[in-house]
């Protein structure tokens, strides 16, 4: 049976096996970072990290097919680094691996070191939550039936941060860009900081019901 988070056992719109995020993907990587462990969930960052042209990125084994309805995945900032120059989102396969998530055409991010969020454009960036540093865990949530991302902070949601979702082959994505950043992902093997069971009730039980209105 393909994995899949609990949040997602009772979703009305998943009849089918999809195949989800489990692992990142070392063939779909950037050379500056390196992925640890068996279970090949937590990223280091070993590049000369001295300026924008030395980010790197890595995507997920999978995309994230929008039939789930909400997809939801949590990072651990096991060690901010220099700088703090961590990027944590999604985007499109075609996008270059050698920019922070965000700064990329069709590519969605959140910031550690501003705390700002970026869509598309490394020069674009707005203000959307605080920054983030070691021990910290940011989430990252798509809502595929209003078209909405949103980010949380251990377990806090920092509301909507971009709107408009219209493709559906993301995927998961971080960046990191000075030495020594390390990060460590959960796609939901593991309980999340965020309450992530009871948002998920209440976003189905609301497309349910549109659904049936409909």
């Amino acid at each position: 049976m393909p994995f899949l988070p609990s949040y997602l056992k009772d979703s009305p719109f998943n009849k089918n096996p999809i195949d989800l995020p489990t692992r990142w993907n070392t063939s779909d990587s950037n050379d500056n970072l390196q992925v640890i462990g068996d279970k090949e969930l937590k990223v280091l960052y070993i590049g000369p990290g001295q300026n924008d042209a030395d980010a790197a990125s890595i995507r997920a084994n999978h995309s994230i097919p929008s039939e789930v309805g909400l997809y939801y995945f949590e990072v651990s900032i096991v060690d901010a680094g220099e700088s703090g120059y961590i990027g944590i989102g999604f985007g499109v396969h075609s996008a270059f691996l050698w920019k922070l998530p965000g700064w990329e055409p069709n590519t969605f991010g959140y910031h550690g070191d501003d705390g700002k969020k970026f869509r598309s454009s490394s020069s674009k960036g707005h203000n959307y939550g605080p920054p983030f540093t070691t021990w910290d865990t940011i989430g990252c949530g798509i809502n595929f039936f209003n078209k909405t991302a949103f980010y949380t902070k251990n377990g806090i949601c920092l509301g909507e941060a971009f709107n408009e979702i219209t493709l559906s082959d993301y995927y998961p994505m971080i960046g990191l860009r000075t030495k020594s950043e390390c990060i460590e992902v959960n796609f939901g093997e593991t309980p999340f900081v965020f309450n992530i069971e009871e948002y998920a009730k209440i976003i189905f039980k609301d497309a349910e019901r549109r659904r049936i209105i409909i």
